[in-house]
């Protein structure tokens, strides 16, 4: 089951979550986009790799958050299921 929920996420979900459908995230996204614009603009070479590398780390934190959400939320679904099933049975 694991197996086939990580592939649903890598193939799937994923690409979709990742995706840009209302003006609030587009707005949101062109915000941090100025912010790191104007922060890199005021950083040496050194500093900007930092400051990326820090970036990268927090992006990889998230993605890791999001499909373990993922995960437990089909999870419960699933357990949610089968248990109203087994009531409906009885």
């Amino acid at each position: 089951m694991n197996k086939t929920l990580e592939l649903l996420w890598n193939e799937y979900f994923a690409d979709e979550c990742a995706r840009l459908t209302t003006d609030k995230e587009r707005e949101q996204t062109k915000e941090a986009a100025q912010i790191h614009e104007y922060i890199n603009a005021r950083l040496t070479e050194n500093e900007k790799e930092g400051f990326d590398k820090y970036i990268d780390a927090l992006c990889d934190i998230q993605c890791s958050f999001a499909k373990r959400a993922f995960l437990k939320g089909c999870e419960f679904a699933a357990s949610f299921l089968l248990e109203v099933y087994a009531i409906d049975k009885r």
